[in-house]
């Protein structure tokens, strides 16, 4: 597993930590029973049709190696976390790690490829955010968003430090 060296680690745990939550006989290969009992245990009952749809194109077996390939491929267009800190911090002024969430959201409704009022609140629903102690335009505490925090859960898979 060359290819693992020059990625950030701690994801890498992450997704080895997945691949067993999906490993449920523990063969150290996910099937297709597998998958099905996985969604079983979730309260999802998928066809068989739908099960063999997410097995098509996949190199088999689904080792721990596939896996980690498959997941890296669909994520090989998201940005490192040090390009994503570098993005957000356009709005913070201060550098003090924390955004405006009212003013973030209004900003990537409004410029550029737009969001949808819903998906820029979908996309923040997991993101740390603190009240205060400054007050918006209503009175109310601002949230605000930990950007340093957000940019590690959402980027991609690349050691941001190259040394």
């Amino acid at each position: 597993m060359d290819f693992l060296k020059d990625l950030n680690q701690p994801k890498v745990y992450e997704l080895k930590k997945a691949f067993c939550l999906f490993d449920l006989d523990g063969d150290g290969v996910i099937s297709e029973q597998d998958l099905r009992n996985t969604f079983l245990t979730l309260g999802v009952n998928k066809s068989d049709y739908d099960i063999d749809a997410m097995f098509d194109g996949v190199v088999q077996p689904l080792n721990l190696d596939v896996f980690l390939l498959l997941i890296l491929q669909r994520a090989n267009g998201l940005a490192p976390q040090d390009a994503m800190v570098g993005a957000f911090r356009m709005w913070d002024k201060a550098n003090v790690g924390y955004i405006d969430k009212e003013r973030f959201i209004r900003d990537i409704t409004t410029f550029g490829d737009r969001f949808t009022v819903a998906e820029a609140k979908e996309a923040l629903e997991d993101a740390v955010i603190t009240r205060g102690p400054q007050l918006n335009a209503d009175g109310q505490l601002m949230e605000k968003l930990d950007y340093m925090d957000f940019a590690e859960s959402i980027s991609g898979f690349q050691k941001t430090d190259h040394k």
